[in-house]
């Protein structure tokens, strides 16, 4: 373990509470999101806030992700898929939009950006093997983890309706139910942005090293880290 200057520290320090600060602030917006939509007795509603931020926050990740693709070759075949993954899920989002054209049919885009994503993968299946590994050594990939926990575990298994049922009795209301699988869904997505955003930032500095690096040794500029 590598001690750190006194000096060292205190930035260190004041980094990572500024970085609490700023996380704080950002999950305070979306605890602001919900009230918000509980105090206009919107919760339910396609239409509602909630789903709104849900589907802007899931656009925020397919993009990052995107870029991530783009500026790191390490993590570029991880980083495709789980852009497609969260297309998916988006698309999920828009079923009852979607449904106007036909029920169900958001299936069809839904597989659709799932095979464009799948069969470019076989064929580089190796590389898509090691870029996958890449991205769960990445410092991000405990908050991704967590937060898919969330979304597809936590989530169903809190909004159950037999749940709620046992807990109000003749009282139930499903507009509680409602609240609480929804925002438990914001707060998924909130923190699925966030890892997007971490993976973003770490591929940029490597990128940034990298460049560094190539201009310090031109010569070396075929070797790839």
């Amino acid at each position: 373990m590598t001690l750190l200057r006194s000096s060292c520290s205190s930035h260190t320090v004041l980094r990572g509470a500024g970085q609490f600060f700023i996380i704080a602030l950002y999950l305070a917006a979306i605890a602001g999101i919900i009230h918000y939509s509980v105090a206009a007795h919107n919760v339910a509603s396609e239409a509602s806030l909630i789903e709104l931020s849900q589907l802007i926050l899931l656009a925020a990740t397919v993009f990052t992700f995107r870029r991530v693709a783009k500026h790191s070759q390490p993590l570029h075949h991880a980083a495709t898929l789980m852009s497609a993954f969260f297309l998916v899920l988006m698309i999920r989002e828009l079923d009852a939009t979607l449904d106007v054209i036909v029920h169900g049919f958001w299936k069809v885009p839904a597989l659709l950006v799932t095979g464009l994503a799948i069969w470019p993968a076989t064929k580089h299946w190796q590389e898509v093997i090691t870029s996958l590994a890449n991205a769960v050594n990445a410092r991000s990939s405990t908050v991704l983890m967590i937060a898919l926990g969330l979304l597809l575990v936590y989530s169903r298994l809190f909004g159950m309706s037999e749940l709620w049922e046992q807990a109000m009795g003749n009282m139930y209301v499903r507009d509680v139910k409602s609240i609480a699988e929804e925002s438990t869904e914001l707060v998924a997505y909130a923190l699925i942005w966030l890892s997007a955003l971490g993976y973003y930032l770490e591929s940029r500095q490597m990128s940034d090293i990298r460049e560094s690096l190539h201009v310090s040794n031109p010569a070396d500029s075929d070797l790839s880290l």
